[in-house]
């Protein structure tokens, strides 16, 4: 196998579809949702035979971006949208020896470009959300850093600098390049092209994709000095920029009226969702852009997964330092925004489902991996009956623990971590090919769908995490549940019985009403604890009396022969609840 340089091995690219994704409302990639220009439309529509068969001319595009940005036409290139932009520059200029200076978060794409070039990428974190670092930042600037990389509005975080800071960053760095990513600068009203001329080692790129709608076009475009824009033509692709883009461009910069419009649609759309998020986030960042970056806090997951599953689609940072449970959304059009927020404020009854038993049947899984577990290590077989009688008991919720109470109770101590080790071997395999893929649902992705067009779904499991969501991949069932709560999210000496789990649920979603489907009596005991209606499941293993008669003991509302019994006895639940 071929092998690229080494700066390569270890870079991560930037992930994108392969085809158009089918969400309503797409607010996840900072698009102008409004739309270009008519212009541009009228524009695409003429292009003639003529236009296309001939490599395309940039002169009319250059001029008009020169005029725009008060500069000289040779202060002009453009390109194939500005992520071209940035790596032309960084390979133009930069040194395997050179540092990239910026902060922490910023767009990525400038950190894979340098790993190309086998740059150092210095980092500097914000102290304070969002407030530009400047002392921080200024501190880190040395006789290494060729190249400072300044993108404002900053992507996810919204804000603008402030001139005082870039200008003392300016100051502070006479011989690095001063990079100006200004993406999102005509939603602020406010470029630094004016910087160009009297300061010859500040560049300025700008893309046409956030604000004049041609993101599928790819137009972008650097101003500089004359000298550098020649150097960054000696390493750049003659004809990167197509004639379509061209072309559209000079359009929507002949219609600066229709870019007004959606500037004024973008700041009513932004106050629509600022205003409906409020209930549901920790904070909701100032942003000078078309997006707003919003901290959801422990809700995060479960707003995410509620607009994914009515259609929205947004960027959710979850575990990225520094934007831990953070969103950045695209602004729509105001229309859309009402949207959203009719869909977070869309409350419905709520049921929380159990896993093992009552989603999927684990008689052949984890059932039998407590088995082949028990008989590895006592040397003697162990019936399936008493596995579920030890079950029945309470209190062993977990199969781990379940596996070890078994074990001692015929006069086996082992090593805790040596019955998960042995236990996994069996349930996951080696590479995920062990009982897991015995698992069948119980109820089908069908049904569930039916459900979630009435009642918010949600799972509350003692499973791991990546168990509960291995499942679930492998049974289509993504677009169904809003929210899991998995082994690894409940403190410790707060599982089952305990209600923690579903009591964290409850705080999340604040439902009308909610139910929970549980196959253990401490399932019934867990939803009466949390003042919640238990409805117990009787699973593919257990269809006994005792175990019926156990559920009925802890309060059971009903109890169910089979899991997707309930579609049909909802109107049964319902009465049962109005009635107390």
């Amino acid at each position: 196998m071929i092998k690229p340089k080494k700066n390569i091995l270890n870079a991560k690219g930037y992930d994108i579809p392969l085809f158009a994704e089918d969400y309503e409302i797409k607010l996840d990639l900072n698009e102008n949702l409004i739309g270009p220009s008519p212009k541009v439309v009228k524009t695409l529509r003429n292009i003639s035979a003529d236009d296309i068969k001939f490599y395309p001319v940039y002169g009319d595009l250059i001029k008009k971006i020169a005029d725009l940005n008060c500069v000289e036409i040779d202060m002009i290139l453009p390109t194939n949208g500005a992520d071209e932009a940035l790596n032309y520059i960084i390979q133009t200029f930069i040194e395997a020896e050179d540092e990239i200076l910026t902060v922490n978060p910023t767009f990525t794409m400038p950190q894979i470009y340098a790993k190309s070039s086998g740059c150092k990428f210095v980092e500097v974190p914000y102290q304070e959300k969002w407030i530009f670092p400047i002392d921080e930042f200024l501190k880190k600037i040395n006789e290494k850093t060729k190249l400072i990389l300044i993108t404002t509005p900053n992507s996810p975080t919204g804000e603008a600098i402030s001139d005082e800071n870039l200008l003392k960053i300016i100051d502070n760095a006479k011989n690095s390049i001063i990079l100006i990513d200004e993406t999102y600068t005509n939603y602020t009203g406010k470029s630094y092209a004016n910087l160009v001329k009297p300061h010859s080692n500040v560049i300025v790129v700008k893309s046409m994709s956030k604000d004049f709608a041609i993101a599928g076009l790819r137009l972008g475009y650097i101003i500089s000095d004359a000298q550098n824009i020649e150097y960054v033509r000696r390493i750049s692709s003659p004809f990167s920029v197509n004639v379509l883009a061209a072309k559209a461009a000079v359009a929507a910069l002949n219609d600066i009226e229709h870019f007004e419009y959606v500037k004024k649609q973008v700041e009513e759309a932004k106050k629509v969702l600022t205003e409906g998020f409020k209930p549901y986030c920790e904070k909701i960042y100032p942003t000078a852009a078309n997006f707003l970056c919003v901290n959801f806090g422990k809700k995060a997951e479960y707003i995410y997964n509620k607009l994914l599953n009515n259609g929205v689609k947004v960027k959710f940072f979850k575990d990225t330092k520094y934007l831990e449970n953070h969103f950045r959304i695209s602004i729509p059009s105001p229309n859309q925004a009402k949207k959203v927020i009719d869909i977070l404020n869309d409350r419905k009854d709520l049921i929380i489902f159990d896993m093992d038993g009552v989603l999927v049947d684990t008689s052949n899984s984890y059932r039998m991996a407590i088995k082949k577990t028990f008989e590895f290590f006592a040397k003697k077989e162990i019936t399936f009956d008493k596995i579920q009688k030890a079950k029945n008991q309470g209190g062993l919720n977990n199969d781990w623990d379940l596996t070890e109470f078994l074990l001692k109770n015929e006069g086996f101590e082992i090593p805790k971590h040596e019955i998960i080790d042995r236990f996994q071997e069996f349930y996951l395999g080696s590479s995920e090919n062990g009982l897991i893929n015995t698992e069948k649902l119980i109820i089908s992705t069908k049904e569930l769908k039916e459900l979630a067009k009435t009642y918010e779904l949600a799972i509350f499991t003692g499973r791991p995490r990546k168990e509960a969501l291995l499942a679930i991949k492998q049974h289509n069932l993504e677009k169904i549940f809003n929210y899991i709560v998995a082994m690894e999210d409940v403190p410790t000496r707060k599982h089952k019985p305990d209600s923690w789990g579903i009591n964290h649920i409850l705080s999340v979603i604040k439902p009308n009403n909610a139910y929970y489907l549980g196959d253990t009596p401490d399932d019934m005991i867990c939803a009466k604890s949390a003042n919640i209606k238990g409805i117990g499941v009787l699973p593919p293993q257990d269809k006994s009396e005792e175990l019926k008669s156990a559920l009925q003991n802890e309060k059971a509302m009903l109890i169910l022969e089979k899991t997707n019994d309930l579609l049909k006895i909802l109107g049964e639940i319902e009465k049962c609840a109005k009635a107390g």
